[in-house]
């Protein structure tokens, strides 16, 4: 074996095309860009999901649903799941250190299981509970601290009944110190002025 003797194998480097370079040469003419049109220019300039005027797919397909950007840093966690965690003290760093939600989790709910099998007296903190695991909980002695997520939207939902409410009882005075007033009654006379102008 020589080093001159030496070659690539069979197939294993495919001939240059030149293209523009006349109809022999395979893609000369048009350079595999068709004829014509937007798509053979430079700089043809078509959005993503442009079907050159005719209805786009993402328009024709139907639309469904809401996908919560909230959904990623939530999770929900088994009642039953709880009794892996030794601490009495149940919050969001206890049921990460046991593997029960990931690190990017910021929300985490406790819901009831379908077999409920949990006797242990713990404290749950900073978490959302769901009424059925409530009960579980405080009947097995343990207590429920509210979540602070959960009181500050018990609160925006108070105030904006107190807002709503005191709307309606100002309008109601308004209505009872004034009543209904109709509007006035437009003179004939008006109405064809008006109408003469009109025309003009």
């Amino acid at each position: 074996m020589y080093l001159n003797t030496l070659k690539p194998g069979v197939g294993a480097r495919r001939p240059k095309v030149r293209v523009g370079r006349g109809i022999g040469s395979g893609l000369g003419k048009t350079c595999g860009r068709g004829v014509k049109g937007s798509g053979a220019r430079k700089s043809p300039n078509v959005r993503p999901g442009f079907e050159g005027g005719q209805m786009p797919m993402k328009i024709r397909l139907p639309k469904f649903g809401f996908w919560s950007k909230m959904s990623y840093l939530t999770a929900e966690v088994a009642l039953n799941s709880l009794n892996k965690i030794e601490s009495d003290v149940i919050d969001l760093a206890a049921l990460q250190q046991a593997g029960l939600i990931g690190k990017r989790i910021t929300h985490a709910k406790i819901v009831l299981s379908k077999l409920p099998n949990f006797t242990r007296k713990v404290t749950v903190k900073g978490l959302g509970v769901t009424r059925g695991a409530k009960a579980a909980i405080e009947a097995a002695g343990g207590t429920v601290e509210a979540c602070e997520r959960v009181t500050k939207a018990a609160e925006r939902l108070e105030k904006s009944k107190q807002r709503r409410a005191a709307k309606v009882k100002a309008l109601q005075d308004k209505l009872a110190a004034e009543g209904i007033k109709k509007p006035a009654k437009k003179d004939k006379a008006e109405k064809a002025a008006k109408a003469a102008k009109a025309k003009k």
